[in-house]
Parts: structure tokens; sequence; C-alpha cells
């Protein structure tokens, strides 16, 4: 959620800026001079110039016919840190610092994304990797990361999801089944047909995010915990941390496109999947005593905490509860009344009876009340 309300600050920056802003500074040292990457150059600018706000190019342009076929969304770093706004159109300032012939017909190219705020410093969003290789017929063409370092991967499918994962991890059939079971019983509960899933995990999410197509990436550089991010365009889950068990990712491709005005979706995921490595009554336990010690905090504002520390979110620690609370009730029908409300004043009007004047007190009583040792 954090990160989340840094991209809407940054997505209201780009309003203000003008398509020519994603052109990209070239730096200097970059060997302009040499035809071959001249050329990678103009494609990839060419590129960068078809994204227009949250309008995203013409992908049969720049990739092949079979990875247009495959995926609606080809270039895995389109949403590189989250949300539904491009992460290159976040970037007001855009420079190509490295382009390398990796062979005859495979270019790196690498750049740089940020903005600069009003003390005219400037902010690191990303640093990127795209790889482009020249085809037989002399097209150049995107690849992903995956398909560049596609020797250092294994897959195994079990049911309806396709496991992604490096070569140097022993793949975890328990931890794999265990998924399963629960992509059943979701099933059940929803009355949803299995969805064919794409799964890439890693030890880090740094590696996740180089299979994305980063080297660095707003966020990056904290503590390792469990982390994930999920592409319900094309259900795509990338996960670090958890192995073959990130069922937090997975409840979002299944569940968020039947329910796309609610304000819960992540709560939803949290009370299945928890967060971060840990169930919603460990970070519920946690929220309490963090409360417990700041009394300015003010519920009444809820939207605006939305950041504690680097282990719990306390915006959908809340929204997860409201989950857990609506199933405790009345099990499954509790949770999908839930999901048919459209703004949280509702939810806690229609379910708790708390209304805004007194939404602080009302709201850190419901909190505190929770058990969370059974």
């Amino acid at each position: 959620m954090f990160l989340r309300r840094l991209i809407f600050g940054l997505f209201l920056t780009t309003l203000s800026y003008s398509a020519n802003a994603q052109k990209a500074y070239i730096n200097p040292g970059v060997d302009t001079t040499d035809v071959r990457i001249k050329e990678v150059i103009q494609f990839y600018q060419s590129y960068l110039g078809d994204f227009k706000g949250k309008k995203l190019p013409d992908f049969n342009k720049y990739w092949s016919v079979e990875d247009c076929k495959n995926f609606k969304i080809p270039d895995p770093s389109v949403y590189g840190i989250g949300g539904d706004y491009p992460t290159v159109s976040m970037a007001t300032v855009k420079t190509i610092f490295y382009v390398k012939p990796l062979s005859d017909s495979l270019y790196i190219l690498k750049t740089t994304g940020g903005w600069i705020d009003s003390l005219k410093t400037y902010n690191l969003l990303y640093n990127s990797n795209h790889y482009i290789k020249k085809t037989k017929s002399k097209r150049l063409e995107f690849i992903t990361p995956y398909q560049y370092s596609i020797d250092q991967w294994e897959s195994k499918k079990v049911r309806n999801v396709t496991f992604f994962y490096p070569k140097k991890i022993k793949f975890n059939s328990t931890r794999a089944d265990e998924l399963i079971n629960q992509i059943k019983k979701l099933e059940k509960d929803w009355n949803s047909p299995p969805i064919e899933i794409k799964y890439f995990y890693t030890l880090t999410y740094d590696e996740i995010q180089f299979i994305r197509g980063f080297d660095f990436t707003l966020g990056l550089g904290n503590a390792d915990k469990p982390t994930g991010i999920s592409n319900q365009t094309d259900n795509i889950v990338y996960c670090a941390g958890s192995g073959e068990n990130y069922f937090h990712e997975v409840v979002h491709i299944y569940l968020n496109p039947m329910h796309k005005n609610s304000p819960l979706n992540e709560g939803l995921a949290v009370f299945y999947g928890g967060s971060m490595g840990h169930p919603l009554k460990w970070h519920i336990k946690r929220l309490q005593d963090y409360l417990i010690n700041h009394n300015a905090i003010d519920l009444g504002k809820l939207d605006n905490f939305y950041f504690m520390d680097n282990y719990t979110n306390p915006n959908s620690t809340i929204l997860g509860m409201f989950c857990q609370l609506a199933y405790d009730r009345d099990k499954i029908n509790g949770l999908k009344r839930m999901m048919t409300y459209t703004s949280i004043k509702e939810i806690l009007d229609k379910e708790f009876n708390i209304r805004p004047e007194n939404q602080n007190e009302a709201l850190r009583k419901l909190i505190y009340n929770y058990k969370t040792i059974d």
C-alpha cells in the first residue's frame, strides 16, 4: 500500500508532462556511432514513445508473433512496481546508459528511470534491462529475460499451475500440493473453474524483478521477506520466499476479476493467504500493539494509515480483519456479501454499525477486541 500511494503521487506528477517525456536521454559513453547500436536505440525509443499514459503500445510491432499469441502483455516489465499504470510512464526522466551486443543478433539495453522532486533531487524509480534480437528476416524484436536465461530454469506442471523456478532450487512437491488443495477449495467456494496459471518463484525478490526485466525497482534494497505480485491479465504469479505456495497472489488471480469494484480485494487475499510470509492473525496482533503505542493515529482517516514498517501493512491488515470477521460470522456467505460493497464507509456502516463521527474510537475498539489467539 505504501508503494501504491507513492505510485499514485507519481501518476499525478506525470499528468503535467507531455507525451514527449517518454523519449529517453542517451548517456555519454553509449556508442551511437555504431550503426547496430544506433538501430537498437531507435527501436527502443519508438517503443517508449508508444506508451501514452496508461495506454499501451501495439505489442505486435515490437514482440514476436509467438509472444503476442501467448500473452496479452508480453513485456513483463510494463507494471514493474504494481498498480495499473505503466512503470515507464511514471518515470518523467529516462536515460539509456548501456547498450551492448551480446552476439551478432542479440543486444542488451539498460535504462534508468525516475523523477525530479520539488527540491530538484533526482529519485530513482527503476533500472531496467531489455533484450533485443535481430531475426533472420532482419526484424528487431524484444525477448523476455526468461527467454534469455531459459537454460537456468526448470518447469513443472501440477494440475492447473505451471511452476517456473531456477535450477538451483529443488522442487517441493508437498508445498505444490498444498497450493493445489487450497486452489480446489477456493474454486468450490466461489464456483470458479480452474484457471491456467504460470507461477514464477525464486529465493529473493531481487531475482524475481530480474526475470521481469529490472536490476532495481523502488522498494528493493530492504531486508528479504516473502513477497509477490500477480499479473491478472495473463494469469502470472511472481513471488519469492514462500516457494511453491504463495497462495495470496493466486487468490488475486481468481477473485479480483469477480469483484472489480470492491475495496477489499487486498484484504481478501490477506485473509486467505496472509501477507509477507505470515498469517493474518500475526499481523493483527502487531497492529494491536502498534496502535496502543501510537494514540495519535486517526483511524477516522483510514486511507492515510498505510505504513507501519516493512513487515506489516496496517491498511491491508484491517481490510483482512474485516473479511475474517465476516467469515467468522457467516462463513463463505459472509465473505461474498462483503465483496458486494463498493466503499469502506458502506462496509463499516452495514457490517459493523460504525459511523464516520465515531470511526476512530469504534474501529480501534474493533481491532483491540479481536482475539488473535484461539
